[in-house]
């Protein structure tokens, strides 16, 4: 019976672990993670809660597996450990969802696991609970993996003893938190999906339309044309329509929060590349001969169809089944 029970608690704790990677791969998303860089307060909130219930669950699996000590020391600090992470878990998934704006509920169950938590481990000595002072002994005999006797004694009453079955405890406490994760998924997909659809039918890719081709190629005739002024000022005509559209592109890909640090240092060369090339077509850099002209618009154009397939994996994104 207790192997069964175990086993269950393992599956929770890896559908635990599935949900905490659900919610890290919404926060790591560009779009997402550009927003919540907004407040460092409640970004470092959140990424400390899923670090903390991450190492928690990792905890109460490997004390479920681990060999339970033979000597009193150690049993006493598996039961120490194994109630302190159930503490401490419960603290990081309240400010979890303290930092995704929902209610955390700390139901009764959870507070009675606080509450053996500081009778057993926290306050022993002195346990002040609604006026009345408990002085608390865990039974060293009755010390298991899987519980202990707890006697309490106050001023005025008999002694007390309690039975803490610490698999029914870790059950009660993991299915609080896997709902709570429930709940906060849930808000991250909804999320996702207003955002998807505010932006699924404009797709990125339709900036660099089919006259791209002919832009490059006039841009191209008016460097290869450099003392025949009206080439020389369509190509650049030519050449300010590039720029525009690329404008246009890091406008769309900030709007849709999607503009990371990547996009935007290959963004930064290729705005850099167009400048040098207006530079020449203007006649303003003496420096520059046509086949260096011709060797920046060499760039333009094979980086062109680069950030072309990042438009088209943002569109694909977007249109996503959620």
């Amino acid at each position: 019976m207790k192997n069964d029970t175990v086993e269950n608690i393992k599956l929770l704790l890896h559908r635990i672990s599935s949900e905490e990677e659900s919610v890290r791969e919404y926060i790591n998303t560009t779009r997402y993670q550009t927003d919540l860089l907004q407040d460092l307060d409640v970004w470092n909130q959140i990424c400390s809660s899923l670090d903390t219930i991450g190492d928690t669950v990792y905890s109460l699996d490997d004390y479920l597996s681990a060999e339970y000590p033979e000597s009193a020391g150690l049993k006493y600090i598996f039961t120490y450990g194994i109630l302190q992470s159930l503490f401490i878990q419960q603290d990081a998934i309240r400010n979890l969802t303290e930092a995704f704006e929902i209610s955390f509920d700390l139901n009764e169950k959870l507070r009675k696991i606080r509450a053996i938590r500081n009778a057993s481990i926290g306050h022993p000595t002195k346990n002040n609970v609604k006026g009345t002072t408990y002085y608390n002994y865990i039974s060293r005999i009755t010390l298991s993996k899987y519980g202990f006797t707890l006697m309490r004694s106050s001023s005025g009453d008999r002694n007390e003893f309690i039975e803490v079955d610490l698999l029914s405890i870790l059950t009660d406490q993991l299915h609080e938190i896997e709902k709570s994760y429930k709940l906060i998924s849930s808000k991250l997909i909804e999320a996702d999906r207003m955002h998807r659809a505010k932006f699924k039918d404009k797709l990125v890719v339709d900036l660099f339309h089919s006259s791209m081709g002919y832009l490059f190629s006039k841009v191209a005739e008016g460097i290869h044309s450099i003392g025949r002024d009206g080439d020389r000022h369509f190509g650049l005509s030519m050449l300010n329509s590039i720029e525009k559209t690329y404008i246009e592109f890091e406008n769309e890909l900030r709007e849709r929060n999607e503009f990371n640090e990547y996009i935007q240092y290959d963004l930064e060369q290729y705005k850099h590349a167009i400048q040098t090339l207006k530079s020449y077509l203007l006649t303003e850099n003496e420096n520059m001969g046509e086949s260096d002209a011709r060797i920046y618009l060499f760039y333009l154009r094979e980086q062109h169809s680069y950030f072309v397939e990042i438009a088209k994996e943002v569109d694909e994104e977007y249109n996503k089944k959620v």
